[in-house]
């Protein structure tokens, strides 16, 4: 991976890990040791580690690039949320952790995580935080398939990702992103296979820096690409693909790559068909939108943030808040409607909820152009069924069990949330 020289600010933390636990770590490459003249007490204590002449070490020369990505990917790691994703990686690899000890701190436990059976399973934490970057993925735009091609998914195996993954850079290498002949591992794709969904992270480097830093005693300039991070998920129920892009350009490019990839088909997902929509909201009985018993794990979701525009002549643009504390439901002198009479197209709106089992309140939005944008987007599989089943998000293959229940008179009210 090779994150050395643009994160110095990580080595400069050597003194916030357990000295146990950077000896143990260190002890992993008696190579580099070696070259640097380090010898490592047996146990290692905060007084008996040369910090000085093991910063130096780390500053100067080449560093290997496994032990530079643990203590980058540890610090990343090191906190109660990135223990989190170590931990779901770890199940999702079905392989243990070593058990936490009090006086081990979350970035130590993350270094004797990478360690633990060590090469078996070096590629841990790289897993971990590039889980860590999907999950914080938020906004997302959804591309209808062409046709139904459910039955002709393939899972990803090495060679499609590898596949996937040149066509991918072959494309930011055209972007000038990519210098030609060092394409290597400019790019990567990490799967994450669930079992209604497929998730792909891909990394790529964002446009060159140039940075002005202290390094072994001389101010010098540093000049990298920063990571880039981009998260494409399949539906593998729906049969719809969902994408969170930095730039546009990427967008068709991601269509082709993985639509080429699970189903052997470049044209397998459309560029412009409506998969989000707001019309819902513009119904005789919006207000029944709101039930969430049907919804497992759903505890309340009610609109707080209504942008709207008129019939008049020319159209009128409108933004209703609620009060904190409140939502556009109670009090509603226009129900069983939500929009007034006069309201017409729904052009954004803001929803607030809340999951059965979290005191948490977090909200959701939808902005009309394709996209639904999530604060969690942990809760995002709870809030799809309730935007699929109410009609915000369309299907475009049959689904039985998940098709949109109708919203009629027959419907009880939303209750309060």
């Amino acid at each position: 991976m090779g994150f050395a020289r643009s994160c110095f600010r990580e080595i400069t933390h050597l003194r916030k890990r357990h000295p146990q636990v950077l000896r143990g770590l260190l002890a992993l490459f008696p190579d580099f040791l070696a070259a640097h003249g380090l010898v490592l007490p047996d146990a290692a204590t905060r007084d008996n580690l040369d910090y000085n002449r093991l910063r130096d070490a780390l500053f100067t020369g080449p560093v290997p690039d496994d032990l530079d990505d643990i203590l980058f990917l540890s610090a990343l790691l090191g906190n109660l949320s990135g223990w989190d994703m170590i931990e779901r990686q770890a199940a999702e690899d079905r392989r243990q952790l070593p058990k936490p000890a009090a006086d081990f701190s979350d970035m130590d436990m993350a270094v004797l995580a990478a360690m633990m059976d060590w090469p078996v399973y070096k590629g841990l934490l790289e897993r971990a935080q590039a889980r860590a970057r999907v999950h914080s993925k938020s906004a997302y735009l959804y591309f209808a398939p062409t046709s139904d091609l459910r039955s002709r998914y393939r899972p990803p195996t090495k060679a499609s990702l590898d596949e996937a993954r040149q066509y991918l850079t072959d494309h930011f290498v055209r972007c000038g992103l990519v210098a030609t002949g060092e394409q290597g591992k400019a790019t990567e794709v990490i799967p994450y296979d669930f079992e209604k969904e497929i998730w792909f992270l891909i990394r790529y480097p964002g446009r060159i820096r140039r940075h002005r830093g202290y390094n072994a005693g001389d101010w010098r300039h540093f000049d990298f690409n920063p990571e880039q991070y981009d998260a494409v998920a399949y539906n593998k129920v729906y049969g719809d693909l969902r994408m969170n892009t930095k730039r546009k350009t990427e967008e068709v490019k991601y269509r082709c790559a993985f639509g080429q990839l699970l189903f052997g088909q470049h044209n397998a997902f459309r560029e412009k068909e409506r998969v989000v929509v707001l019309t819902p909201l513009e119904g005789t009985r919006a207000i029944d939108l709101f039930r969430h018993d049907d919804i497992p794990g759903l505890g309340s979701i009610a609109p707080i943030e209504l942008t709207y525009e008129t019939w008049a002549l020319p159209p009128r643009k409108f933004t209703v808040s609620a009060a904190d504390g409140t939502s556009l439901l109670h009090p509603n002198e226009h129900a069983p409607r939500l929009l007034p009479r006069e309201g017409k197209w729904v052009r954004r709106v803001v929803f607030q909820y809340r999951l059965k089992d979290s005191m948490r309140v977090s909200k959701m939005s939808i902005d009309g152009k394709n996209k639904v944008s999530f604060e969690r987007d942990g809760d995002s599989v709870v809030l799809e069924l309730w935007l699929r089943r109410r009609g915000f998000v369309l299907s475009f293959v049959k689904v039985d069990e998940y098709d949109a229940l109708p919203v009629d008179a027959d419907l009880a009210l939303a209750p309060y949330p």
